[in-house]
C-alpha cells in the first residue's frame, strides 16, 4: 500500500497542512537502521542516547543515499537517518518540520549541528587557520562554481562534499526542477573539506611549496568533479574528467611498476 500511495500522502502533509497530525505516524522510509519501512514512531524509539533530532538525507536512490559522505560523522556516533528518495520528500519534511517535538533535519545543510565540544571546536579552528591558504587557492580556482569553502565536521573517511546553504535547494531536488525548466536557478553549494584527509593535507602542503604549479590547479577541479558526483551531479566538462582520471591511472600504474612515466621517457629522448 505504502510503495503504491506513500508519495500521494506525503503530498497532504504539504497542500493539506491541517491533516499533518493523521498523516504523520503512516509516514515510511528505508533508513540506515537496516532493511525495511520504518515509521517516524519506530525511528524516535530507536534514538541514541543524546540525539535530539529526527535526521534524512535526500537521494535519487536508497543506494546513493546510504553511500553518501554526508553521514560519516552520523554513523560514527550511531544516529540513524532515513532515506528519503521520493521527489515529493523535501517539500513535505519542510511542511512536517518535526514530530513528537524532534526536529527533521536534512544531513545536507550547511548547519548541520552534531554537538561538537570544546575540545573539538578548537582543533576545528586551529585547522582552519592552517588551511586557510588552500581554502582561499580553491575559492579563486572554482570561482562562481561554489558558494564558500570551509571546513567540515560531518566528515570522517571523505575529503570532502558539498552542503546545502540556508534557504537553498538539494542538488536531488534541483536537478529534478531543471528537467522541467532548464531556467530554474542553481544553488551555490558550500564545499566542505575534510582537514584530517591526507588528500587535503597534501593539497595544503602543494599550496605551500609550489603555489602557481598548474598541477595544484588539475587537482582542485578534479576534487570538485568528484564531490559533484558524489552527491549526483553532472560534471562541467566530463571529457577533461576523463582525461585526468586517465593521467592518474597512467601515473599509478607507472609507479607500480618502477618505471619512469611516459612523459620523462620521451623527453628523454
Amino acid at each position: 500500500f505504502w510503495q503504491a500511495f506513500g508519495a500521494v500522502l506525503k503530498e497532504g502533509l504539504h497542500m493539506e497542512p491541517e491533516h499533518q497530525g493523521r498523516i504523520a505516524p503512516l509516514l515510511r522510509y528505508h533508513s540506515s537502521q537496516g532493511e525495511g519501512w520504518s515509521s517516524l514512531q519506530d525511528y524516535v524509539g530507536r534514538m541514541a542516547e543524546g540525539q535530539d533530532a529526527i535526521y534524512y538525507i535526500l537521494g535519487e536512490s536508497q543506494a546513493a543515499a546510504a553511500g553518501s559522505p554526508h553521514l560519516e560523522a552520523l554513523r560514527k556516533k550511531g544516529f540513524e537517518v532515513l532515506y528519503m528518495t521520493d521527489p515529493i520528500d523535501e517539500w513535505a519534511v519542510e511542511a512536517l518540520g518535526e514530530y513528537e517535538g524532534k526536529k527533521l533535519v536534512s544531513a545536507m545543510q550547511a548547519d548541520l549541528d552534531l554537538g561538537e565540544g570544546e575540545e573539538d571546536k578548537a582543533k576545528k579552528e586551529e585547522a582552519s587557520v592552517e588551511l586557510k591558504p588552500l581554502m582561499d587557492r580553491i575559492q579563486a580556482v572554482l570561482g562562481e562554481a561554489i558558494g564558500e569553502v570551509r571546513l567540515s565536521s560531518r566528515l570522517t573517511d571523505s575529503p570532502a562534499c558539498l552542503v546545502v546553504p540556508e534557504g537553498g535547494q538539494h542538488a536531488y531536488l534541483e536537478r529534478l526542477l531543471r528537467s522541467h525548466d532548464p531556467s530554474t536557478s542553481r544553488t551555490k553549494r558550500i564545499l566542505e573539506l575534510n582537514g584530517g584527509h591526507p588528500l587535503i593535507r597534501n593539497l595544503a602542503r602543494m599550496v605551500e611549496l609550489h603555489p602557481d604549479s598548474p598541477r595544484l590547479v588539475d587537482w582542485i577541479e578534479l576534487l570538485h568533479d568528484q564531490v559533484l558526483l558524489t552527491e549526483g551531479s553532472p560534471v562541467i566538462d566530463p571529457n577533461r574528467l576523463a582525461k585526468r582520471v586517465t593521467v592518474l591511472m597512467e601515473e599509478a600504474s607507472e609507479a607500480e611498476l618502477g618505471v619512469a612515466p611516459a612523459a620523462e621517457v620521451e623527453a628523454g629522448a
